[in-house]
């Protein structure tokens, strides 16, 4: 257990410029910042990360990305090709010397730092893989993995199916023979509510929910959001297009 413990996490955070349904949305106002910037505001606050590395696709377009890293002194940048997602978190494990790697996306500015260092602990303790539920539990948006760096590299060798190579983790949860994965669920459950960033709609529920909560704790925890959206479930309307 010691040895587990004591295995160097790195939050590897993916960002680029060019989503399809909603480009630049990284860089849209958030806060007193970007997108962009909460993530990575909160993903440096996890309990138990060592390091916490932008993943970047090759090409200038991603530029306005570098430039928000460069503004904190503790955020690498590593950079790799753009569709093949999968390989460019195994670079950025490589080049960060990560043990376990923590998977979070730049379009999930609501993350909440404990509930990802529970994820983290829980790989942790097992030496194998979290994550939070897929089915259940908490919202689309708060979603965390914790993978053990070894078993990435494991899949970029391996993968050949589109899907596996787009979305980073499916070679790993689809063998639980070979991968052993834990599920942190919660009640009540939230799963339905959509707290990530892909349209317009999905901008404006998460912008309410900042001017709302975030003046006085820009790092505000999923509890406050729950208790924010149970009040006005109008807002929770917004999620869709």
């Amino acid at each position: 257990m010691a040895i587990a413990m004591s295995r160097r996490a790195v939050v590897i955070i993916q960002a680029r410029m060019t989503s399809t349904r909603l480009p630049g949305k990284v860089m849209l106002p958030l806060g007193s910042g970007t997108v962009l910037d909460c993530v990575l505001r909160r993903a440096r606050r996890i309990p138990g990360i060592d390091l916490v590395c932008l993943a970047v696709p090759d090409g200038a377009e991603h530029q306005p990305i570098i430039d928000v890293a460069a503004s904190y002194d503790d955020i690498s940048v590593v950079h790799g090709p753009e569709d093949d997602v999968l390989r460019r978190y195994a670079i950025a494990a490589k080049a960060t010397n990560a043990e376990i790697v923590v998977r979070v996306t730049s379009d999930c500015p609501l993350i909440d730092p404990d509930i990802s260092g529970t994820v983290l602990a829980a790989a942790r303790a097992t030496n194998a893989c979290a994550r939070t539920s897929f089915e259940t539990g908490f919202p689309l948006g708060l979603d965390t993995e914790a993978i053990p760096a070894e078993w990435l590299l494991e899949a970029d060798a391996e993968a050949t199916e589109p899907d596996e190579r787009e979305h980073v983790s499916p070679f790993i949860w689809r063998r639980p023979d070979r991968y052993p994965v834990t599920y942190i669920d919660r009640r009540p459950d939230r799963r339905s509510w959509r707290l990530t960033i892909d349209t317009v709609e999905d901008y404006e529920l998460i912008r309410a929910v900042y001017d709302a909560l975030g003046q006085s704790d820009p790092c505000f925890e999923f509890d406050a959001v729950e208790e924010f959206l149970n009040e006005h479930p109008e807002l929770v309307a917004l999620k869709r297009p």
